[in-house]
């Protein structure tokens, strides 16, 4: 299984963290990718990326993954909404998380369906308000959107969609130890 996180200047790292960590975990393949080579995320560090949007294909990958961050600078950027309209034709999974889902709005995608999103007032134009969500995590058809703070949740949805555990305590016991309440 193979995974493409999407990012840009300003992406907040945590809120995909546990869920690359998941991922890596259970062997699926993580790769990334953004408009430039080089991205520097919200917490100041700056990433090199695997691939540029561009040589990017979705036929390549079982799911597209989108932090949040703030969706300013990449709205409109063609390359970047060309490669989640890609992962949608195909029905390929996509999970945005916190703002994220405003690319999905910009590309698109997210047309008539439910979502969840923490994004503010200023991005409303770019979302279908009437289908936001009142839970942490949505999963409707391929898409699976979240709540910024739901960032343990949306990857325990994602680990679901994609059938990484091995059943459902292994599930559990995974939201329990990013929940600190594994003590013993």
């Amino acid at each position: 299984m193979k995974a493409l996180f999407l990012l840009y200047d300003g992406y907040v790292e945590w809120e995909i963290s546990t869920l690359s960590y998941i991922l890596q975990l259970t062997n699926v393949e993580i790769s990334t990718t953004a408009i430039n080579e080089e991205v520097t995320h919200k917490g100041n560090f700056k990433v090199k990326v695997d691939f540029k949007v561009e040589d990017c294909h979705a036929d390549d990958f079982d799911i597209l993954i989108i932090p949040g961050g703030d969706p300013a600078e990449m709205i409109k950027e063609e390359k970047f909404l060309s490669l989640i309209q890609q992962f949608n034709e195909k029905k390929k999974w996509i999970a945005a998380i916190c703002g994220a889902p405003t690319f999905l709005g910009a590309a698109d995608v997210l047309r008539e369906r439910k979502y969840s999103s923490s994004i503010g007032d200023e991005f409303d134009h770019y979302l279908n308000l009437q289908y936001k969500s009142e839970t942490d995590v949505t999963v409707c058809e391929n898409l699976i959107t979240a709540e910024g703070n739901a960032y343990v949740e949306f990857a325990v949805a994602v680990g679901k969609q994609l059938t990484i555990f091995k059943d459902r305590e292994d599930e559990l016991e995974t939201v329990l130890y990013f929940k600190n309440q594994l003590r013993g």
